[in-house]
């Protein structure tokens, strides 16, 4: 085949790639986006209610509709509730392979990070935004999971992993990182020199800074957060090194921004996985809290027949 049909076909077949990975980007947000058109809708449905003073509810017209053992609000209760025990699928699978061996958590954890997002809302909606006794305590255990569950997907995607999902060792990630050097000086032919003066000039825009563990997982997390002022200075700064453009730059660039987040990943590696491990010790607890107060207060709402009380 001829050099030029080979290349022509290899961007193609990138094209192709890259037209999937943006559809299965796409998909999780718009499942994100009608979810929570659906509660705001719900939201605003019942503010009236909301809104009332909670010893002036009793007397208003929704009071046996939204109140936590209204028609509406026992099953935002029950919906939540039940999308709180499905998040417990992820730890089946990851910890006993409860839907088969070798299979990736990618999709296991994404559908427990979406139930950890809109379970607790719909939980809300059934507190009709009033908490007290000891539900109180299995409410705030519950915000206690879900924002620090956040931080905890933050510090997981941190951490390199294979296609199964897998932890890489310090010498895949190495090896990962000499192969994107290759693959850079293979396709575009720089010099050495103006190749280490390049990854230098990503690298130090990114690299881990902070003193202490907790602070430079810290920087980590500011320097993700302004990344789009990052990645324009190092643009610019990539523009006036080299007199390449069109689709060359940006393959070069995001080549090049890619294995300098992966230099950063190596580098913030042992302070990433500290932190990670002291997560584990705090979310895990409030977890077990909220999980055991809430099968009381759900044993107590069926033994007594509170919910089906009109």
């Amino acid at each position: 085949m001829p050099v030029n049909s080979e290349v022509a076909v290899s961007k193609q077949m990138a094209q192709e790639m890259t037209n999937r990975a943006s559809g299965r980007r796409i998909l999780p947000w718009a499942i994100y986006l009608l979810s929570f058109v659906i509660l705001i809708a719900l939201f605003v449905e019942a503010y009236s209610y909301y809104s009332t003073p909670y010893a002036e509810r009793p007397r208003h017209e929704d009071y046996r509709v939204f109140k936590p053992a209204g028609s509406r609000g026992l099953t935002y209760g029950i919906v939540g509730s039940a999308m709180m025990l499905l998040m417990l699928v992820y730890s089946l699978q990851k910890r006993l392979n409860f839907f088969g061996k070798n299979r990736t958590l990618r999709p296991f954890l994404a559908f427990h990070i979406y139930m950890g997002v809109i379970g607790p809302l719909f939980i809300v909606l059934h507190t009709s935004f009033k908490v007290q006794g000891l539900v109180a305590i299995s409410f705030w255990s519950m915000v206690a999971v879900a924002l620090s569950g956040y931080f905890g997907r933050y510090l997981y995607r941190q951490i390199p992993r294979n296609i199964q999902d897998n932890e890489l060792s310090l010498s895949e990630m190495e090896e990962s990182l000499e192969a994107q050097t290759r693959r850079l000086k293979e396709r575009f032919a720089i010099e050495e020199e103006k190749l280490k003066f390049l990854y230098t000039l990503f690298e130090k825009e990114l690299e881990p800074r902070g003193k202490g563990t907790v602070m430079s997982v810290l920087r980590l997390l500011f320097d993700d957060i302004r990344r789009p002022v990052i990645k324009s200075r190092i643009r610019r700064r990539l523009t006036e090194t080299l007199n390449l453009g069109g689709e060359s730059f940006e393959e070069l660039y995001n080549q090049l921004f890619r294995r300098a987040l992966l230099h950063r990943k190596i580098a913030a590696l042992a302070d990433v996985q500290r932190v990670f491990h002291y997560w584990h010790v705090i979310h895990k607890p409030f977890a077990i809290i909220m999980y055991i107060i809430m099968f009381i207060h759900i044993g107590v709402a069926v033994w007594t027949g509170y919910g089906w009380v009109k």
